[in-house]
């Protein structure tokens, strides 16, 4: 090969490498979109789920206090 074939060719191959960093670079910005959604909706489920874990400890408190009244006054 000579040299001016590859120039042409290392041309060619700097033109598709520029190519594929820009479409990498494109697909980056998007799955760096998506995981910021994610994590918003895995903080939301979090929140939702010490939501559920609070009522279900102060309804089973407040089971307990009732049991304590119910069995004090019958004494």
């Amino acid at each position: 090969m000579d040299t001016e074939q590859e120039i042409i060719y290392l041309r060619g191959e700097v033109a598709r490498l520029g190519a594929d960093v820009s479409n990498l670079t494109g697909w980056q910005h998007t799955q760096n979109g998506t995981i910021n959604r994610v994590d918003a909706k895995v903080d939301n489920i979090y929140k939702i789920m010490l939501g559920t874990a609070g009522t279900a400890a102060l309804s089973f408190l407040g089971t307990i206090i009732t049991l304590l009244v119910v069995l004090s006054t019958k004494n």
